[in-house]
């Protein structure tokens, strides 16, 4: 149960056909304690029972409402928004799990200074069984071992070759959220990166690095509905030039930047050609060498994956012969 006092806080859970997990999130969102706040589902019409698995573990402690018709992501999400009737909010996915005083802190780091726009806290990252996934796997992300505050556009350079933030970890000032017009539904992929970068350029980020959330990374989540092609990519690569431009010197990160996403395309090109996909594999490699040819070191530092390479860019039947469906070498870091 919350803490008895001034309700400030809302945490809200945009769902849809969330039965494999919803349960263990709502759980972990019921047990919060230390401060007093709302719960609401706002429900993407879902084919399953996760409205009704909602209800009957939850009762009256939360205030489900379901949309008419899907909204979709940036849809649902600005929904969860004008469903608050706090001036916090944070909007929790429906696999992922809150830890042991989470919103407790988020709610005392709002209070220490009026001006700030988001709260984000470090996380850990869990498998569809709840085990915890090595970080060579699925980089953990963050801004720091320690927690700041960030000033207004302190931030962005941390922001910039790629989405350091889990947004199950993100609280937001309603404030802030209604002042940049909220989530862009003109994104699919880096649809909380551009909240988090337009909001970090007019408001203060507190940055708290005691990991307390457990975000799940699986095959039904955003990242693996992306893999087949390179949508997520391209809208990766945009969003960081853009951040780019918006720093008064960008030439330290650019080279930096370009490697980071010059390895996924890279990794992409690989997951393409062990599924067949050969076309989309050699649009991703040379894309890869287009950001940063010095992407061919990475290459040549893996005999089996420079014979891949190599194979793909010269002798494209050869290679979907010899390395399709092969197992992988090159994981992918992904991002939900």
């Amino acid at each position: 149960m919350s803490a008895p006092g001034p309700v400030s806080f809302t945490v809200a859970v945009p769902s849809c056909n969330g039965v494999p997990h919803i349960e263990e999130a709502l759980r972990s969102i019921l047990n919060q304690q230390g401060a007093a706040f709302d719960i609401v589902l706002s429900d993407d019409h879902s084919d399953d029972d996760t409205v009704e698995r909602v209800r009957a573990l939850a009762g009256e402690r939360v205030r489900i409402c379901v949309n008419a018709e899907r909204l979709g992501l940036a849809g649902n999400w600005n929904r969860c928004v004008e469903l608050c009737e706090t001036p916090l909010i944070a909007i929790v996915h429906q696999d992922d799990v809150l830890g042991h005083g989470h919103v407790a802190a988020h709610v005392a780091a709002f209070d220490r200074d009026d001006r700030i726009g988001l709260v984000a806290s470090a996380s850990t990252i869990i498998d569809e069984c709840g085990r915890e996934v090595p970080p060579d796997v699925v980089e953990r992300g963050g801004l720091g071992v320690e927690g700041r505050l960030f000033g207004p556009g302190e931030a962005l350079s941390s922001l910039a070759c790629g989405n350091p933030l889990r947004c199950s970890a993100v609280s937001i000032r309603v404030a802030a959220f209604r002042d940049v017009g909220g989530f862009d539904p003109s994104f699919r992929y880096a649809l909380d990166w551009d909240f988090w970068v337009r909001v970090a350029r007019a408001w203060k980020l507190a940055w708290l690095a005691e990991p307390t959330v457990r975000v799940r990374w699986h095959r039904a989540s955003e990242t693996h509905r992306f893999k087949p092609g390179r949508a997520d990519l391209d809208e990766a690569r945009r969003m960081m030039e853009h951040v780019l431009e918006l720093l008064a010197d960008p030439s330290p990160l650019r080279p930096r930047c370009r490697a980071r996403i010059s390895r996924a395309f890279l990794n992409r090109a690989h997951d393409a050609l062990r599924g067949g996909r050969i076309a989309l594999a050699r649009e991703c490699l040379a894309e890869a060498f287009r950001l940063s040819p010095r992407i061919l070191g990475a290459i040549l530092a893996d005999p089996r994956l420079a014979a891949q390479m190599t194979s793909l860019a010269v002798a494209p039947p050869l290679a979907r012969r010899w390395f399709s469906r092969r197992p992988a070498t090159t994981p992918e870091t992904p991002k939900k």
